[in-house]
């Protein structure tokens, strides 16, 4: 039943459903402010620490940390499965779960949908016919063989133009009796201030973003001449998400289980030099991090996935922070490294493919390069530098599923340490109250169980509660700098959220976390305090602003570290660091 169950008629079960009522037939509930308190029915504890909250439509006992939405409430007391607390559900508040054939509101969407998908065929063919045939794509064609890129590859990720002019696509598309305002909603046009409408997508190589079936849901665009921005992307639409969809999928799909692994990097252009240079097994994030939806997807086809991000210290912090995401799918992550100021693109182009296949067949385990880098930060011949070291690393550890693997992780972490492989083993195993103690360690310093840094709790709860302003925060990029990866995550899943449909709700939220992070973001549910209007917004600037501030002491603090380290050694590379210093000062400063 599930399998056809549309996300529509799920929302209406979900809409319907009183988890007052339904919780009401499991325990009695008193009401306490917004919220009402009764007995958990999931733990012994004689406390009445178990809330409902109406308005939400949702529950969370701050006792065992269980919580959720009525499906979960019902799946944990009644040990259902999703389909079976649907079906008691729908028949409970008289809603009549559909047949395979599809509902007046499905068709509709899907009617939407293709409309969409057929927008973007008829410009992804105009770009391709404006770069292939006649004079109107010489300078484009001489572009991309100048980058190497030549019929083939343009045949096979089906490259394009966009002509330095106002209204190219805009006449195309009313020659072709296009809909102008679902062109806007795809990002391909945009409305003059006046009247009509205007490309978006001028004088640019074009880079059409394909789902599996080969059907276009966005686009990239590189300049050719000089100008800002260098590159510009589609927004997110009904048929186009960026933390759901990989660059070059539609291709490398078949030989991703051939070659039994992954390449995953960055850009449009690596990822075509990857193509050309026969590392078909490849594909690309489009502009954003890599998601869990990105894993998932490609784990379908290999469970051994290789990212080759930039060398400098974002690209290693940006790598850094997929390892989690990693070990909680279950998959065996690795990372090629390439020289300093080098890329998959630049690297190959160089001549450098027998080395990039070298490195690729000996890529590092990130959990490797993870241990290396806290040998690195923290001193571990000193007691603090080892209890740092033993904390966080047990702290990574603890997510990993396999039982096998964690053990010879321990021990790996435990010889880099030179301690006995039974202290870290003891962290995790020796006694249940040990076991509790290092959990709670584990979620303070980890998912912030505890301690969340003060500014990004803050945020995030606010964006649960006025997510009008999800789009200010967005727009300033802080969301990556979060240092607790659980919060991280339920951001970018509201973020997510909000770009897709305008709007947040706590309930479909929900459905995007694991059960860990679903305890966790039940509790911020909760936490709604009464904040006065007019201070709502100084307070997410605020929050925003000590995320910056946080960053660029951080950065300081490396690069004067760096500075200091250059100087002993007789000033080598001190002017470059120098004058980067003076850069990252000149950019905090207010303009």
């Amino acid at each position: 039943m599930s399998g056809f169950l549309s996300e529509e008629k799920v929302s209406e079960i979900r809409d319907r459903a009183n988890i007052l009522e339904v919780v009401s037939d499991y325990v009695s509930l008193k009401k306490a402010g917004k919220n009402y308190r009764g007995l958990c029915p999931f733990h012994s504890e004689k406390t009445p620490s178990f809330m409902v909250n109406e308005a939400k439509q949702m529950f969370h006992c701050f006792g065992c940390g269980e919580g959720g939405d009525v499906f979960a409430f019902l799946m944990k007391v009644e040990h259902y499965s999703f389909p079976q607390a649907i079906e008691q559900l729908a028949k409970r508040y008289g809603v009549s779960l559909p047949s395979r054939e599809m509902t007046p509101g499905q068709k509709k969407e899907m009617a939407k949908k293709n409309l969409l998908f057929q927008i973007n065929q008829i410009a992804s063919e105009y770009y391709h016919r404006l770069l292939t045939q006649g004079r109107d794509g010489e300078e484009a064609r001489r572009y991309l063989a100048q980058r190497g890129i030549g019929k083939e590859m343009i045949e096979d990720h089906r490259l394009g133009y966009s002509l330095d002019r106002w209204d190219g696509l805009v006449q195309h598309l009313r020659d072709k009796k296009v809909s102008l305002e679902l062109a806007w909603e795809l990002g391909l046009i945009l409305p003059k201030r006046s009247e009509g409408w205007y490309d978006v997508f001028r004088g640019r190589v074009i880079f059409p973003i394909f789902d599996l079936h080969r059907q276009v849901v966005g686009f990239g665009g590189r300049i050719i001449q000089t100008g800002q921005p260098k590159y510009l992307n589609s927004p997110e639409s009904a048929i186009y998400h960026k933390g759901e969809t990989l660059y070059g999928l539609q291709v490398a799909k078949g030989y991703l289980s051939e070659r039994e692994c992954a390449i995953i990097c960055e850009g449009y252009f690596d990822l075509l030099t990857l193509h050309r240079y026969g590392f078909k097994n490849s594909v690309a994030t489009l502009g954003t991090a890599l998601t869990t939806q990105h894993i998932r997807l490609l784990k379908r086809y290999t469970k051994n996935l290789i990212t080759v991000f930039d060398s400098d210290q974002a690209g290693v912090q940006a790598t850094l922070r997929t390892l989690p995401l990693f070990l909680e799918e279950d998959v065996f992550g690795k990372m090629v490294l390439l020289p300093k100021g080098e890329d998959p693109d630049t690297f190959l182009r160089k001549g450098g493919v027998k080395d990039f296949e070298k490195r690729v067949q000996e890529a590092i385990p990130l959990i490797d390069f993870f241990f290396d880098q806290l040998m690195r930060r923290y001193d571990p011949k000193s007691i603090e530098g080892k209890v740092k070291m033993a904390q966080e690393g047990v702290q990574l550890i603890a997510k990993v599923g396999d039982p096998i693997r964690r053990d010879f992780y321990l021990k790996s972490l435990a010889e880099r340490m030179e301690v006995k492989e039974s202290i870290l083993y003891d962290l995790l195993r020796s006694s249940p109250k040990q076991r509790v103690k290092v959990q709670e360690e584990f979620k303070r310093q980890s998912m912030g169980e505890k301690n969340f840094p003060r500014s990004e709790e803050l945020l995030v709860r606010l964006m649960i509660h006025h997510p009008r302003f999800i789009a200010l925060i967005s727009g300033e990029g802080v969301i990556m700098e979060f240092e607790s990866p659980l919060l991280r995550k339920i951001a970018e899943t509201l973020e997510h959220l909000y770009q897709r449909k305008g709007r947040v709700d706590p309930k479909e939220a929900l459905g995007f976390f694991e059960e860990d992070i679903q305890k966790r973001f039940c509790q911020l549910v909760f936490q709604d305090e009464a904040f006065e209007e007019d201070q709502i917004e100084k307070m997410v600037r605020d929050c925003i602003q000590k995320i910056q501030e946080r960053r660029f002491k951080k950065d300081r603090l490396e690069l004067l570290k760096k500075i200091k380290e250059a100087e002993k050694k007789e000033g080598r590379g001190l002017e470059a660091l120098l004058a980067e210093h003076q850069n990252l000062l000149r950019r905090a400063r207010p303009s």
